[in-house]
């Protein structure tokens, strides 16, 4: 912009960035359904943000979901999980979590949103925090980043089509439901009892299940939306009948939805995928 003097050119070169991502890989599934990129941010580290795109089916109009991460790793250690393998390296700027949408955004629009197939499906119609890291121990950089996501004059994302991940952070859920916000709030549960969570989630000793689902409960009383849960079947560690009997004791009477999910196994990984 040379029509601005030097000096202040100067200066918004070194204190900003148009775009704090550069991409090194993009990967394709067969179906041309999903797209996962890994993205270097501007001190090296590396993030991936992933897009899921989903034709009408009668029940939901087209829509195209974008995961993104809040952390570059993640310092909650759970075992089935392959950031939590990689350790904690720092959290992400608010503008680096809105960056990963605005590429989506962007590469839409160079291919042609219609390319893919269906000609109703917008660029980005849902944004879950579920990528790397743990939102809300970000918390500050990922409700700004809602905030631009959600502002007409931002992206323009409903607040019902945003969901924010979870390990169960009981503090946090609690300022959460405060939010002026009717965003969704999705808690990985992963286990109905201590012993069994305790084997996979460090942060269960902290904020054991009981007093977990107390915050869920009061979340939904004071919010009253729907809370979604996330199991993920790790093969003869929480998948028996009475692990699911458990869970359905412990969820029962609560608003909320229970979607369980088989683990896609890394190669260090502890655990399986159970049968079909």
């Amino acid at each position: 912009m040379t029509n601005l003097p030097k000096r202040l050119r100067t200066f918004l070169s070194e204190k900003f960035c148009i775009n704090p991502l550069k991409t090194v890989l993009t990967l394709n599934s067969r179906d041309g359904s999903t797209d996962k990129i890994l993205f270097r941010l501007q001190d090296g580290q590396m993030i991936e943000t992933v897009l899921m795109r989903y034709d009408a089916d009668g029940h939901r109009n087209a829509r195209s979901t974008v995961c993104i991460s809040t952390q570059a790793g993640c310092a909650l250690g759970c075992t089935f999980c392959a950031t939590g393998q990689q350790g904690f390296a720092r959290n992400l700027s608010s503008g680096e979590i809105v960056a990963q949408v605005l590429h989506i955004i962007r590469s839409a629009r160079l291919d042609g949103v219609h390319q893919r197939g269906n000609s109703e499906r917008k660029p980005v119609t849902n944004v879950v925090f579920m990528g790397m890291g743990e939102p809300l121990a970000n918390y500050d950089a990922t409700m700004a980043a809602v905030r631009t996501l959600n502002d007409a004059e931002g992206v323009g994302v409903g607040a019902r089509h945003i969901t924010i991940s979870t390990v169960g952070l009981v503090p946090q859920i609690m300022r959460l439901a405060r939010e002026p916000l009717q965003i969704n709030l999705a808690v990985s549960l992963h286990a109905a009892d201590d012993e069994t969570r305790d084997e996979t989630m460090p942060v269960n000793r902290r904020y054991p299940i009981q007093t977990l689902i107390t915050a869920c409960r009061q979340y939904v009383e004071k919010t009253n939306r729907r809370i979604f849960f996330e199991y993920v079947l790790l093969r003869g560690q929480n998948d028996s009948l009475m692990h699911a009997t458990r869970l359905g004791q412990l969820l029962r009477g609560l608003l909320c939805h229970d979607n369980v999910i088989p683990v896609k196994a890394t190669e260090s990984g502890a655990y399986k995928r159970p049968s079909d």
